[in-house]
């Protein structure tokens, strides 16, 4: 067997074995292969970067665990955004399941290990303050800060729980209750994910329904962040961006061209720009888990066409092209 039958030969597994280890590689040494922005993301960046704390944003959590590495990252990085700009945010899920990735990105988000970390301070810790009036974010943060309360080290800020953010997690009929919430989302939503009463909370009270919200981003699996076009900018106007996985991205280009959408994230590509433009713009101290992905995705195709071209040398310098047309002849 000469060198070309071998190479046409190779063991299978040891195919697999050269997946798995430049899978595995990216993760402990960074390549930082270069991303360039694209202007559907640059789109969504633009118009969250010029809100301020006057102004609101919906992040929806419209994917299950199966599109977590694609749509979870998208969800993140406009979270840390908004919280860097002192944007209020509310939180919501299509499905039961989904309200589990709204928690588990709050969970990243506030988690001290995770790098450029917010530090959480949950509704009930600053109800003093805020029977005291106190609820404007600067305010709240020097007397949080007067009463002998420290911001860790490593964190990017504080964020208050009913003033920065609201988890309202999962509601049955989702389309529905966007229709309704473009009425009142209190009525909606009367308590949050962790059981609070949204009522009493400061984000509500400034923001009462949709037509007080400044954007909705659906991050989302399947069809249901068409909801958020057909039920709140087709009927009150409210501004949209999509997140959605790589497969779905083409079929969302027409929104984009109508211009009912302002921008889209594709993939696990569109979530690593997003982390480039937050790291450029010094929103964040390093890109996360999306670039570092890209680095994975871009080693395993770069090994899987190389496999390619050196079976196709193989099959051609070897002479089997020849045998191949003998055989097709007989």
């Amino acid at each position: 067997m000469n060198i070309w039958e071998k190479m046409l030969n190779v063991d299978r597994r040891w195919i697999f074995l050269g997946i798995g280890i430049v899978a595995i590689v990216p993760f402990f040494i960074n390549f930082g292969m270069p991303i360039k922005t694209s202007i559907e993301v640059e789109g969504i960046f633009d118009y969250v970067d010029e809100l301020d704390s006057d102004n609101a944003i919906f992040i929806s959590f419209d994917f299950a665990p199966g599109t977590q590495a694609e749509n979870m990252p998208m969800a993140v990085a406009v979270m840390r955004h908004a919280f860097h700009n002192d944007i209020p945010v509310f939180m919501t899920a299509n499905y039961p399941l989904h309200h589990g990735m709204m928690l588990a990105a709050m969970a990243y988000v506030f988690n001290p290990t995770t790098e450029g970390f917010y530090h959480e301070v949950p509704f009930e810790d600053w109800s003093q303050f805020r029977n005291a009036g106190i609820t404007d974010k600067d305010e709240l943060v020097v007397a949080w800060e007067n009463d002998g309360n420290v911001l860790p080290d490593g964190a990017m800020g504080w964020v208050f729980e009913g003033r920065d953010y609201a988890a309202l997690g999962y509601a049955p009929v989702f389309n529905l209750v966007i229709l309704g919430m473009t009425i009142s989302i209190e009525t909606q939503y009367p308590r949050d994910a962790h059981g609070n009463a949204t009522g009493e909370m400061p984000i509500l009270q400034e923001h009462k329904n949709l037509r007080d919200v400044d954007l909705a981003l659906s991050c989302s699996g399947s069809a249901a962040c068409v909801w958020w076009v057909t039920y709140a900018r087709e009927k009150i106007g409210l501004p949209i961006a999509f997140g959605v996985t790589a497969v779905m991205a083409t079929d969302y280009y027409p929104y984009l061209q109508a211009g009912q959408v302002i921008g889209q994230m594709g993939g696990l590509r569109g979530a690593a720009e997003y982390e480039v433009l937050l790291t450029e713009n010094g929103i964040t101290p390093s890109t996360d888990k999306a670039f570092t992905g890209m680095d994975v995705q871009s080693a395993a195709h770069i090994l899987i066409i190389l496999l390619i071209i050196m079976g196709n040398i193989a099959f051609f310098a070897g002479g089997f092209h020849k045998k191949t047309a003998l055989k097709g002849r007989g």
